[in-house]
């Protein structure tokens, strides 16, 4: 029984935030899915920001292909989301139970998952975490009527954790990725600034997934799936399917396209160019543009090469003085110095879209990867350095020289340079600085990256960022 009211029946899952029960309420007899966040981080405002964000999410989105909820509360100091139970499989479950899906059976759920989507963009929500195991599909008799009709699926899109949530607080670091990594566009991968097309992308990976039983890096990432993903080295969808429309292949490529500006723009156009694909094989379905945003179809010119498209950055803007406006004062000398600490740390994400530019061979795969992890290196253990000398803890330096000599000896990885960075800029976002409990708190991820021998995999990445000092 948890605080005298709901009584727990069985585990459905456990995630990083907390455990999910079937469950029966006490006090309106209903059946729910209850999700409790985990005892460890009830002191965490982030988690327990992160935990009602996703509360917020759901509350505000109220479509059919949303779970939807009950209600947000809290008893006997742990926070819960009261959600309605879903019977049934996933995605996930059901591509491991048969293998790849037919077009045809793709539809219906494709159509679901993307009006689901386009209600929680229009409550400016996006998921950023779209993957076979959060999609839920309905009973195997709704699923064939919706094929047989050519019919929206009862769907159901679920886990909304690591959701932007309009109006909520920024509960993750600057330059710190969120997801899943092989669902995760290029921008969203290297911590940069998202939109709703990092949930196309993602859907864009489902399909490919569904049509063909494989992820589309498998093959060409090896061990450097992220490198892969930056730029876009698949497979081709052709080669696993050679029996799919090459106007179905093209769809389900533009979802997937490394550029956002090259990407499908909306969950809308992604469905409407997925069943035109499927319906009418002689058609072109980007014969309107579907990757400029707010609607306008226009035709889309030629292109001459990939090469030709190239990243698109936001121009800087310009100041213009006037002779009627006084010159301001000159800034003081700290402010000069986190001005230009700020411009340093920029260069982590420029570093990323460069690496996600066309690039020819596979060096630059590989390379990627080592820019980044070199990068975030050596911005952190600088900032780290200054802090050291600022406490007097000369004990932490050679701690410090432990993770360097390991960076030299080319052996932290890309996952255990991300935490090292993520931390830091935790400590740092809101003065610059580390006091001396923040030193101490990163000092932590120093030490186990030593310990771990510079190697993390995505789980103990996960591990290392969550929490605060």
């Amino acid at each position: 029984m948890i605080g005298g009211r709901f009584r727990v029946e069985r585990e459905l899952g456990v995630g990083g935030m907390g455990a999910v029960y079937a469950a029966v309420d006490q006090w309106s007899g209903a059946t729910v899915a209850l999700k409790l966040m985990r005892s460890e981080l009830a002191d965490d405002p982030r988690a327990a920001e992160r935990f009602r964000r996703e509360g917020a999410a759901l509350a505000a989105i109220q479509h059919p292909s949303v779970v939807q909820i009950r209600e947000v509360g809290e008893l006997e100091g742990v926070l819960y989301l009261a959600m309605e139970l879903l019977e049934g499989e996933t995605l996930a479950a059901r591509l491991e139970r048969t293998g790849p899906m037919s077009p045809a059976a793709l539809l219906p759920i494709v159509l679901g998952l993307c009006e689901g989507l386009a209600a929680a963009h229009a409550g400016g929500i996006i998921h950023r975490d779209v993957k076979p195991s959060n999609i839920h599909l309905p009973d195997a008799a709704a699923l064939a009527l919706a094929e047989r009709t050519g019919s929206v699926a009862p769907v159901k899109l679920v886990d909304f954790g690591v959701a932007r949530v309009r109006g909520f607080s920024k509960v993750t670091s600057s330059g710190l990725a969120v997801g899943t990594v092989r669902y995760m566009a290029p921008e969203q991968l290297t911590g940069g600034a998202v939109d709703e097309r990092v949930d196309v992308y993602a859907l864009g990976v489902v399909i490919y997934e569904a049509l063909t039983g494989e992820q589309p890096f498998e093959r060409t990432g090896g061990d450097d799936v992220i490198g892969a993903i930056l730029v876009g080295r698949m497979t081709p969808l052709s080669s696993l399917r050679p029996d799919l429309p090459p106007a179905l292949t093209s769809v389900v490529h533009r979802a997937m396209a490394r550029l956002p500006t090259e990407r499908i723009a909306s969950a809308q156009a992604l469905a409407a160019a997925f069943r035109s694909a499927i319906e009418d094989t002689t058609r072109d379905p980007f014969a309107i543009d579907e990757t400029r945003p707010g609607g306008v179809p226009t035709r889309r010119p030629p292109v001459a090469s990939e090469a030709a498209l190239g990243p698109t950055l936001m121009a800087t803007p310009v100041r213009v003085e006037t002779r009627a406006h006084p010159e301001p004062p000159p800034p003081t000398r700290s402010v000069v110095q986190k001005k230009r600490g700020a411009r340093l740390w920029l260069l982590v994400p420029l570093i990323a879209v460069l690496c996600v530019a066309p690039t020819v061979g596979t060096a630059s795969v590989v390379g990627c990867q080592a820019y980044l992890t070199d990068m975030q290196i050596r911005l952190s253990a600088t900032k780290l350095r200054g802090a050291i000398d600022e406490h007097e803890l000369p004990a932490l330096r050679a701690e410090l020289e432990q993770l360097e000599q390991l960076h030299r000896s080319d052996r932290v990885g890309f996952f255990a340079a991300a935490a090292f960075n993520a931390r830091v800029q935790r400590t740092i976002e809101r003065d610059d600085r580390l006091d001396r409990e923040e030193l101490l708190w990163v000092m932590e991820v120093v030490r186990d990256i030593v310990a771990h021998d510079g190697a993390y995999d995505l789980e103990q990445y996960n591990k290392m960022t969550a929490g605060g000092p």
